[in-house]
């Protein structure tokens, strides 16, 4: 069977709501959390924005089952462009050094978007 990579999208494309989320990385916790940051795999994105921010969602696929929400991340426009340069800087720079990185058609098809020249 076909791997069809599917990016993530909130169901209905909204925002998950605050008081849905627990953030275990918060240092000003007092509720039992470390305040260590955290560490997850992602297979799966998806950015919404608005003219005044952006939030990233990082998922995971899973087999025969949508993704799953691991991170959610707000950020302002400025800082989303910042992330798209330096992110497009170290890919760069990774091909550079160990060759090109290619994806699947689906994945192009999947955020509409043209691939590469």
């Amino acid at each position: 069977m076909p791997i069809v990579q599917r990016p993530y999208v909130p169901p209905e494309d909204q925002v998950p709501q605050e008081d849905t989320y627990v953030n275990p990385g918060d240092t000003q916790a007092t509720d039992g959390f470390s305040g260590e940051p955290i560490t997850f795999y992602c297979d799966s994105m998806h950015i919404f924005s608005s003219l005044y921010s952006a939030v990233l969602f990082f998922g995971e696929q899973m087999e025969e089952r949508e993704p799953i929400l691991r991170a959610r991340i707000k950020v302002s426009p400025q800082m989303l462009k910042a992330i798209a340069l330096l992110s497009s800087k170290h890919v760069r720079e990774y091909e550079e050094a160990v060759g090109p990185i290619t994806l699947p058609e689906q994945v192009y098809a999947a955020w509409e978007i043209e691939p590469e020249a």
